[in-house]
């Protein structure tokens, strides 16, 4: 082999070895969401809530096609018989639905977490005063309790609701004193809850 043929062996050989690098570094495209889920702890948790959500609200709404409509009215028998009635449905095809069936120990740690933040400092203070205030006397804090129709339902501070993850039109979060409640709003029945979320 020639001198001059050597050199440009070493020089194609270079080329090749230095796109190889290049395509290995330039060449990653970013973690797909769903790999960052199995890598971040906290994004995988999220991802289980959303997944615990999505069951129900598929039971809710095959549920909720079997009962008389809620229709646009001011009868209020009429509500609370549509209200009863996928109430009673849900409790039915969630006999044995326990605490912690959506608000797993993991999401119940996350979620105060993420509100912490909102309800620490001067702040925080006025957050958990207004919420002591507002907060309804006689609400059953269990799974399938129905919510009842004598207490008020407390606002959720726009804070702590932007700290959470945002849930379909059906659900909704309420602070019942220092508990979360997640509650099913056409049954108006507490689907779940994390006890001591607001630390």
């Amino acid at each position: 082999m020639t001198k001059k043929l050597s050199q440009q062996v070493v020089v194609l050989l270079s080329c090749v070895l230095i796109g190889s690098v290049l395509a290995g570094v330039g060449g990653r495209s970013a973690p797909a969401p769903e790999d960052q889920a199995k890598t971040n702890p906290d994004a995988q948790t999220l991802a289980d809530f959303k997944r615990r959500v999505d069951a129900y609200m598929e039971l809710h709404n095959k549920l909720e096609k079997k009962v008389p409509p809620m229709k646009e009215t001011k009868d209020v028998a009429k509500i609370q018989e549509s209200q009863d009635a996928l109430a009673n449905a849900l409790r039915e095809a969630r006999k044995d639905a326990k605490s912690g069936d959506i608000f797993t120990p993991e999401i119940r740690q996350q979620f105060r977490r993420l509100m912490y933040p909102e309800t620490k400092g001067t702040a925080g203070t006025e957050v958990k005063e207004a919420l002591k205030e507002d907060a309804p006397k006689g609400v059953p804090i269990k799974v399938n309790a129905k919510y009842p129709e004598s207490a008020p339902l407390p606002t959720m501070p726009p804070n702590l609701l932007a700290a959470l993850p945002k849930l379909p039109e059906d659900l909704e979060y309420r602070v019942i004193n220092r508990d979360l409640i997640l509650r099913d709003v056409h049954a108006n029945l507490i689907v779940d809850f994390i006890p001591n979320a607001i630390q």
